[in-house]
């Protein structure tokens, strides 16, 4: 992996879902000190900037990784590369 910073949004209008999504990422980054900066995003513009067409939504350097579903804790830690 190379030294570029890592950037995590969740994205999603802030339903019960959308929370446990980012629930579901922030556990994931602190249990395995991942750096990286986590944000959560509920701005249209930013979903459609991005190309969310379902939601919740997990987005790494801009790129969607994921849509639609609550990721499980296994699927995030492959999505960051730390399975």
């Amino acid at each position: 992996m190379n030294d570029a910073p890592v950037t995590i949004e969740v994205l999603g209008p802030g339903c019960a879902r959308c929370q446990e999504t980012y629930r579901v990422v922030r556990q994931v980054v602190e249990q395995s000190d991942y750096a990286c900066t986590l944000t959560k995003s509920e701005a249209v513009d930013r979903m459609v900037a991005v190309g969310v067409l379902q939601t919740p939504a997990i987005a790494i350097n801009g790129k969607v990784v994921l849509a639609g579903r609550i990721p499980k804790v296994e699927e995030v830690k492959k999505l960051l590369g730390i399975a």
